[in-house]
């Protein structure tokens, strides 16, 4: 088949009544389905990073579908939105989460949870998605191209439709309106930053995926900043071997669940050395504020940087190993105990560098203050003294 034009959303339906390209009236509603599916997404997007605010007049009639066109040999139609580039994103998003349900609700995949929605909104996405196919009849199918329009389709038939609604009901009272109690907590928005390998870059929809050391995936944006895009360029990379990248940006979560960046400030490549201190200072990157349980704060890049370059000073000096622990003030405490005393070095969030020793027999420890890792060192190295 002949390469699609990019941001087309393709609906092919089959079946004798849509051959030659025929597409009856009733079947518009099909479509419209799709189209109001995608509103539900797209509103709950712009509520939930405007909060507080009413949703803007326009905001409907813009986030709307029109027929690009229909091929002939099916009803085969070509679907784009209406150009409102001030709602680009909110489109963009919503018609992924739309996609994803359909996949999900017509294949073995768990149906995911969508963050940007309260419960109330699941249920009413979940019912127009699961009406989704209710005009077909025997011999009659609409198959769904997720991924572009030369993807895999889904296929939604009379048999395959009735699995479907029974996989989007899995939520208790699917058709009944929840009370307030049963509302979701809403998405929290902080700057942060996560460190992980960036696996996908949709130059076109400013759009990528980070995956971090456990798997998860979490995405975001660079809308704000066009810019980043020969950054992540130079960072992406679709394997678990592409270069360590921190991305820091306005980080969306629910709860300890994270979403995704909705705007993203800086994109970095994180190298550490292939030591046993590199290893660790590598899984303070993926402490999250509040990793004690408390008020912790995440761990800074510049105390990250200052600690390399301090212990790589302490291999040089053949010193003996020390422990190496995060602070809840986002730095690094790099320690030395002993029967002969405590000596410490505390790695400050902006690479500031606090001494504190306590030898045997002393009532009080000497505290001393440097921004010069030179002097770090030689403080350390006195432990031979």
């Amino acid at each position: 088949m002949e390469e699609r034009e990019p941001g087309l959303k393709r609906v092919r339906l089959t079946g004798a009544r849509f051959e030659a390209g025929r597409l009856p009236v009733d079947s518009l509603a099909e479509l419209q389905k799709y189209q109001q599916v995608v509103r539900i997404a797209a509103e709950a997007e712009w509520l939930q990073a405007h909060p507080g605010e009413q949703l803007p007049d326009d905001f409907s009639e813009s986030v709307s579908l029109t027929i690009e066109r229909i091929d002939k040999g099916s009803a085969d139609v070509f679907l784009a939105f209406e150009q409102h580039q001030v709602y680009v994103e909110y489109q963009v998003e919503a018609q992924d989460a739309a996609d994803a349900i359909i996949v999900a609700a017509y294949s073995d995949a768990p149906i995911p949870d969508l963050p940007s929605l309260t419960t109330k909104q699941d249920v009413e996405f979940r019912e127009v998605v699961a009406s989704i196919g209710s005009t077909l009849v025997e011999g009659q199918s609409i198959e769904f191209y997720p991924d572009g329009t030369d993807s895999s389709p889904v296929s939604i038939t009379i048999e395959t439709h009735k699995d479907a609604v029974v996989r989007l009901s899995g939520i208790e009272d699917f058709l009944v309106e929840p009370a307030p109690s049963e509302q979701k907590p809403g998405l929290e928005v902080a700057e942060e930053s996560l460190v992980g390998r960036v696996t996908a870059l949709d130059a076109d929809r400013m759009r990528f995926t980070l995956t971090l050391a456990d798997g998860e995936e979490v995405h975001g944006f660079y809308k704000n900043l066009p810019g980043l895009l020969e950054d992540f360029r130079k960072l992406v990379n679709s394997t678990a071997e592409g270069p360590l990248t921190r991305i820091t940006g306005d980080l969306q979560t629910r709860g300890t669940k994270l979403f995704r960046f909705w705007e993203t400030s800086s994109v970095e490549q994180v190298e550490f050395d292939d030591t046993a201190w590199g290893a660790r200072l590598r899984e303070f990157t993926a402490l999250r504020a509040g990793w004690d349980g408390g008020s912790a704060l995440q761990i800074s890049a510049t105390a990250l940087d200052a600690a390399q370059k301090l212990l790589q000073g302490v291999d040089r000096a053949q010193l003996q190993a020390p422990g190496v622990f995060p602070t809840d003030e986002g730095g690094v405490l790099i320690e030395w105990s002993s029967p002969a005393g405590i000596r410490s070095i505390e790695i400050l969030a902006d690479g500031g560098f606090e001494l504190f020793v306590l030898l045997q027999g002393q009532q009080s420890g000497e505290h001393s203050e440097t921004n010069d890792v030179a002097k770090a060192i030689a403080f350390a190295e006195a432990i031979r003294a």
